[in-house]
């Protein structure tokens, strides 16, 4: 048996001597008897196939597997539909070819642990393998490296138009998520309008309307407002230009929530059937929340607060932080913070810090950059106005999480009203972002059932235009084009089409009726 630590990977090129090799692998007698194309492959044809097809994806390029530095196999991907349909799943099918010296010898199983890792470094959730049943080797190589054989199917060939009898493989390398983008309803401190009962009815209502817009969360923000300002902080410059002439201090007194309210309000929630969520801002805040709450935020001001970051780690529960205003060294700061006290499920919020805020400053773009550069959800935190526009863009670049502020009225007095969604508008939003996700689909290029009728009916074959007798001379433009069939059946693929002038025809073929595979000598 190979010793793994022997093993190596070298990314292949595109250039003559690396697909010589390839092909050389590719056309030995017992890879071609277990591969679903079994005819060899010819070196101009096959030069174009290993350009185009083993490098379509960018971020798994193919490659070469290595014994003590010897090229001893081959691994590329291609784009593969989920097999389970989880359609927020990044997924790769994996092909593998193991050089016939180094057979029996335990390296494809080897390998493919390693090639494990190295996907899920790239960004992707699981790998599929379609392997051909009749394959005995492979499957045993797949089932011996942790790969779970799902149910057995068949695979058409559509350029050989046959069936292949397949097994399915999948390696598992992330938990399976929750699918669907969870929406927060984000109060804020909309509640205050009055006396505590005329406070209490208000964050009652902000919860209903939460509620009938379909979101997932309603969350409020608890803070003292000796723990937020330097208590001569004077005033802010946004505010004043809203016509909130208050100092700081005043401000955050007035809009303060007692902690009371925190259990009335969570209890109310969970009868109404939305989760309750706030946003602490200091350690009191923070134990305050903490017994009604499944999951915590920070606040984009709030990401250098040593202490809201360890307590939020050390609670064992999932933690939303927003990153408004922040630097990479800051976001990076805060979390490794987290991580060194234990935090595990962390999302990082793209915000921009303004209020409203500018179309021109949401810079969307960097969701992804966020995912990839600390290895962990995303989501958006969203303070411009229009109701849907950025949650659903945000979605489509990966965002699992929307935080949008709501009120119950635009014109009520307060710092967060006017920039905030009111109930028809939150409503608006919620069925943006699902009807986004009903859009998004899977992260491959596929027919879709609903593509299937028209796809049989309008997508062009080759086919006869006249009744055709056997020993007829097939001629193009004369006898038969590419045309589409209507309800007439299919023909195979207008690529053959220069393939088969010339060729007679082996049995009688009706008119409109498209040529298959077997129908010339």
């Amino acid at each position: 048996m190979i010793n793994e630590n022997k093993i190596g990977l070298e990314i292949a090129r595109i250039t003559k001597k690396d697909a010589e090799l390839v092909m050389e692998w590719r056309n030995d007698p017992e890879t071609l008897r277990m591969s679903i194309h079994t005819q060899p492959k010819l070196w101009n044809s096959f030069y174009k196939e290993y350009a185009n097809k083993y490098f379509i994806l960018t971020d798994l390029p193919p490659l070469f597997i290595l014994v003590e530095g010897k090229r001893a196999g081959f691994l590329y991907f291609t784009p593969a539909a989920h097999p389970e349909n989880l359609q927020d799943h990044h997924c790769a099918e994996i092909s593998i070819n193991i050089s016939p010296e180094y057979r029996g010898e335990g390296l494809g199983t080897i390998v493919l642990k390693v090639a494990n890792d190295w996907v899920k470094a790239q960004g992707y959730d699981d790998i599929v393998a379609i392997v051909k049943q009749e394959n005995k080797a492979s499957l045993k190589t797949f089932s011996a490296a942790g790969y779970e054989r799902l149910a057995d199917t068949i695979k058409f060939v559509e350029d050989l138009n046959i069936n292949v009898p397949v097994c399915q493989f999948l390696a598992r390398l992330t938990p399976i998520k929750k699918e669907k983008v969870f929406i927060i309803a984000e109060a804020g401190s909309n509640w205050r309008v009055g006396t505590l009962e005329k406070d209490m009815e208000m964050s009652k209502k902000l919860i209903d309307i939460a509620v009938q817009a379909g979101a997932d969360a309603i969350k409020f923000q608890v803070f003292k407002p000796e723990t937020i300002y330097v208590s001569n902080a004077g005033k802010s410059g946004y505010l004043s230009k809203a016509g909130i002439e208050k100092q700081m201090k005043e401000i955050f007194t007035d809009l303060a929530m007692p902690y009371e309210m925190i259990p009335v309000l969570a209890a109310y929630s969970q009868k109404a059937g939305i989760e309750f969520m706030a946003t602490a801002f200091s350690k009191d805040d923070f134990h305050a929340i903490d017994p009604y709450v499944k999951r915590h935020k920070i606040a984009s001001y709030e990401i250098g607060h040593i202490r809201l970051i360890e307590l939020a780690a050390r609670s064992g529960k999932p933690t939303m932080m927003s990153t408004g205003a922040a630097t990479e060294e800051e976001i990076a700061w805060a979390v490794n913070t987290f991580k060194k006290n234990g935090g595990k499920e962390l999302t990082l919020l793209q915000c921009t810090a303004k209020y409203p805020a500018p179309a021109e400053g949401m810079n969307l773009r960097v969701i992804p950059w966020l995912k990839k550069r600390f290895k962990c959800d995303v989501g958006l935190s969203d303070h411009s106005q229009a109701p849907a526009t950025a949650p659903v863009v945000a979605i489509a670049l990966g965002a699992k999480v929307i935080e949008k502020h709501f009120t119950f009225d635009q014109s009520f007095p307060g710092p967060d009203h006017a920039f905030a969604l009111d109930p028809e508008q939150l409503k608006e939003m919620v069925a943006g972002i699902r009807n986004g996700e009903l859009m998004l689909g899977s992260h491959v290029k596929q027919v879709h059932s609903s593509e299937q009728e028209l796809r049989l009916f309008a997508r062009r074959g080759i086919q006869a235009l006249r009744d055709l007798k056997k020993g007829d001379t097939l001629q193009e433009g004369v006898n038969i084009d590419i045309l589409r069939p209507g309800q007439q059946p299919l023909g195979i693929h207008p690529k053959f089409i220069e393939e088969i002038e010339g060729k007679k025809v082996t049995h009688p073929i009706a008119m409109g009726h498209g040529l298959q595979k077997g129908d010339w000598e």
